[in-house]
């Protein structure tokens, strides 16, 4: 986890870094958070410029990191709970759209993230950076096969609600059930004919301009926001 307000989220997780590094440029900074590595018992180790720069995959590295243990849980531990809504992300390519997915399913309140076995890795370097220490927040399950998945989830009373910018009810429309998955995906990679036939159903948001489609992190937040919104789905964030 590179940057401070990812290592001060690690700090304060269930999952504690096995040790935090920084440069004296970012000495400064960490000491704002010297209790809590006291507290955590966090080894603090003082690098070079030159060391954290060939262990960063930043172009200019932000002086401070930590090395976290992975924090993933399996699909069973997931719905374990049995949070109302789930996001499915599907062939996600792009480690940016993958944190930002992360980020916003925190942001909602959304029980959890499964990832496609073909999508990005949750651990990519910018994906852990673009949750900005979400990642810590939201149960996540890799390499989830949906057709594998897809049977297990209607057992529990999920329905597998697909986000396609040509098909369905529009967002607004929407009636969603008491337990839904929404699987969101990259559109130039698509759906195969075996996967179509695992949708309940198809939500879009509508495109009123000559766009083709919205970035996949922005159609997920429009939608979830509105699904909690309108009330079919239990409000699970904190405070309401």
């Amino acid at each position: 986890m590179e940057g401070f307000k990812g290592v001060e989220e690690a700090l304060k997780s269930d999952h504690p870094p096995y040790l935090v590094a920084c440069t004296g440029r970012g000495l400064e900074k960490l000491n704002i958070l010297a209790d809590i590595i006291e507290v955590r018992r966090v080894p603090v180790f003082l690098l070079t410029e030159e060391a954290m720069q060939s262990v960063t995959t930043t172009v200019t590295p932000p002086g401070i990191l930590a090395v976290v243990p992975f924090m993933d849980v399996d699909l069973e531990e997931m719905l374990k709970p049995e949070p109302s809504l789930l996001l499915f992300a599907h062939r996600v390519r792009d480690p940016g759209n993958m944190g930002n997915l992360v980020r916003i399913a925190d942001a909602a309140g959304l029980g959890g993230v499964m990832v496609g076995k073909e999508s990005v890795d949750i651990y990519n370097p910018k994906t852990v950076r673009s949750s900005a220490g979400s990642i810590f927040h939201v149960p996540h399950c890799p390499e989830v096969d949906l057709r594998e998945a897809a049977p297990i989830l209607r057992e529990r009373g999920y329905s597998l609600l697909v986000a396609d910018p040509h098909r369905g009810k529009s967002y607004w429309e929407m009636e969603w059930e008491e337990r839904a998955v929404l699987v969101v995906g990259n559109e130039a990679w698509g759906y195969t004919e075996d996967e179509e036939a695992l949708a309940d159903g198809y939500v879009r948001v509508p495109i009123f301009g000559r766009a083709e489609s919205l970035n996949v992190s922005v159609a997920a937040a429009l939608i979830v926001y509105e699904a909690k919104r309108r009330g079919y789905l239990s409000l699970e964030v904190k405070g309401i």
